[in-house]
C-alpha cells in the first residue's frame, strides 16, 4: 500500500506514520455514542430553561397580584396615616320595603293555623297567670332601662341670637331644643333637631349627655318639614366622650297604630333628658303639609308650648319627631318615614327645593263622582311661593311636571325631592273655566324651603 506521494508505506519514517495515525483516526462506537449523549444533555438544558422561565414568569405575576390586592387594602389606611382622616362618602338611608297585598294574603295563609295555635296558647297562659305588682314594676323597669340606654343619644342645641333694639344695644337672646344623634362619620357627629334652632344664629352649641360643651353649625334646615341638622367635629370632642355618646337609629312609621306604646325623649316635659310614658291614641295617614302629605300620630302625653323631642317604640328607635305645632294636650308627631329623605339631603349639606302648594289626591272615583281631571286638585297655592308667583290657582288640577305624570301628591313630593333651589321646571294644570277643564302650561322656578 503506498500513500499519496508514491512511497512504499514501510519506507515511510515512525513519526510518518505516527502522524498519518493521528491525521486519519479511525471512527468507533465510543466515540459515536458521546456524540449522542452530548446531543441528549443539549435538549434537557433546554427544557430547563423553558421550565425555569415559565416559574419566574408565574411568580411574577401572582407578586403582582398579590401586590395589588395589598394596595388596594392598605390605600385607605394611607391616607387615614398620611392626610389623617378617611374621605367622605354620602350618607345614605335604605328606602322601607312595604310588603305587596299578594305577598301579605298569601303569607297570611300559609301561617294562619300556627298563628291561631300560637293565639291559643298564649291566651291560656295569659288567663292562667296571676298578675302582681312585682310584674307591673318589671315593665316600668324595662321601660325605664330602655329610656336611659336612649338618652345616651340626647344631646341640649343652644343658640345664642345677637340683634339691636330701638336704641342700638345689642340684645342676645338664647334658645334650647332637644335633639338626637343618629348617625355619626369618621368625621362629624350628625344631629336631628328641630328647625327653630337655626333661625337667625350666631353661635351653636351641643350640650352632650355627660355634660360636655362643644361648638356646633347647623349644617342644613327646612323651615317646612320643622327640622334641621347640627353638625359637631369628631376632632373637637374628647375620647370619653365619644365613646360613651350612642346613636339611636330611625325606625319605620308605616306600622304605627293606635294603641301602640311609646316613650316620648328629648323635651317633652320641659327639659332636656326627661322622658315620658304613652300610646299612640289615633294615626292619620295623609295629613296635607306644603309640598307633601306625611302621617301624623296622637299621643296621650301633654307636653308644653316650648317642648321637642320624639317618639320611640319599644324596639328604642325614633318612629316620630314632635314640631312646634305638635305640642299641646294630645302630643303629635310626624312619621319619621315621611322625614328620611329630607333628613338623608340636609346631613349631606343639600336644601331642599321648595315648590309652594297644599293639595288633594283626585282619584278615578272622586273624578267621575264631581266631575274632575285626575291629578292633584290645589287647596292652596302658598301665597309668595314659587307656584303661586308662576300663576298657579286654587282649584288648579296638577297633572304633570317636566313631562312626567304626577296624579298624586307623594309623587308629587317625591319629584321635588329629586331637584334643587333654582331648577325651573314645567307644570301642566288643568283649570276650571266657562267651558269646562283647559290646560295651562306654567314655567315654575323652585324656591327652597
Amino acid at each position: 500500500m503506498a500513500d499519496l506521494d508514491g512511497r512504499k508505506r514501510e519506507d515511510l519514517e515512525p513519526e510518518e506514520l505516527h502522524e498519518d495515525h493521528e491525521e486519519k483516526p479511525e471512527p468507533n462506537e465510543q466515540e459515536t455514542i458521546f456524540v449522542r449523549e452530548r446531543i441528549l444533555n443539549r435538549t434537557e438544558s433546554r427544557r430547563k430553561w423553558i421550565a425555569r422561565a415559565a416559574g419566574l414568569l408565574g411568580g411574577a405575576v401572582l407578586f403582582g397580584v398579590i401586590s395589588c390586592l395589598v394596595f388596594v387594602w392598605l390605600r385607605p389606611h394611607a391616607e387615614r396615616w398620611f392626610n389623617g382622616e378617611e374621605p367622605e362618602t354620602a350618607i345614605q338611608i335604605p328606602e322601607e320595603e312595604t310588603t305587596g297585598e299578594a305577598e301579605t294574603s298569601s303569607s297570611e295563609a300559609s301561617s294562619s293555623e300556627t298563628e291561631e295555635d300560637i293565639e291559643e296558647v298564649v291566651e291560656s297562659a295569659v288567663q292562667s297567670h296571676k298578675w302582681s305588682v312585682s310584674d307591673y314594676e318589671n315593665i316600668y323597669e324595662a321601660m325605664s332601662e330602655l329610656a336611659d340606654s336612649i338618652n345616651q343619644g340626647i344631646v341640649t342645641v343652644t343658640t345664642w341670637t345677637q340683634r339691636t333694639d330701638w336704641f342700638d344695644n345689642a340684645i342676645e337672646t338664647e334658645g334650647r331644643a332637644s335633639g338626637v344623634i343618629w348617625n355619626i362619620t369618621s368625621s362629624e357627629i350628625l344631629i336631628l333637631t328641630s328647625y327653630q334652632v337655626s333661625a337667625n344664629e350666631t353661635t351653636v352649641e351641643v350640650t352632650f349627655n355627660n355634660g360636655v360643651r362643644t361648638a356646633a353649625v347647623v349644617k342644613a334646615a327646612d323651615g317646612k318639614t320643622g327640622i334641621a341638622i347640627v353638625s359637631v367635629s369628631v376632632s373637637d370632642v374628647d375620647t370619653s366622650t365619644l365613646s360613651s355618646i350612642v346613636t339611636v337609629p330611625l325606625g319605620s312609621s308605616l306600622s304605627a297604630a293606635a294603641g301602640q306604646p311609646v316613650i316620648l325623649v328629648g323635651n317633652p316635659k320641659d327639659y332636656v333628658g326627661s322622658i315620658a310614658y304613652g300610646m299612640i291614641s289615633y294615626v292619620r295617614a295623609s295629613v296635607q303639609r306644603e309640598d307633601m302629605t306625611a302621617l301624623v300620630m296622637y299621643t296621650d302625653v301633654a307636653t308644653t308650648s316650648g317642648s321637642s323631642g320624639f317618639v320611640v317604640n319599644l324596639d328604642g328607635q325614633i318612629i316620630g319627631m314632635i314640631t312646634a305645632d305638635g305640642t299641646g294636650t294630645n302630643t303629635s308627631a310626624i312619621g319619621i318615614s315621611d322625614l328620611k329623605t329630607t333628613i338623608e339631603r340636609l346631613s349631606n349639606g343639600m336644601t331642599m327645593a321648595y315648590f309652594g302648594v297644599t293639595g288633594q289626591d283626585v282619584t278615578t272615583e272622586i273624578s267621575q263622582n264631581y266631575q274632575l281631571p285626575v291629578g292633584i286638585y290645589v287647596t292652596e297655592a302658598v301665597m309668595e311661593g314659587p307656584a303661586y308667583n308662576s300663576g298657579l290657582q286654587n282649584g288648579d288640577v296638577i297633572t304633570s311636571m317636566d313631562g312626567q305624570e304626577i296624579l298624586t301628591v307623594k309623587t308629587m313630593q317625591s319629584f321635588l325631592e329629586g331637584k334643587q333651589p333654582g331648577d325651573m321646571i314645567t307644570v301642566q294644570v288643568q283649570r276650571a273655566g266657562r267651558d269646562g277643564y283647559t290646560p295651562v302650561e306654567l314655567l315654575v322656578t323652585l324656591g327652597t324651603r
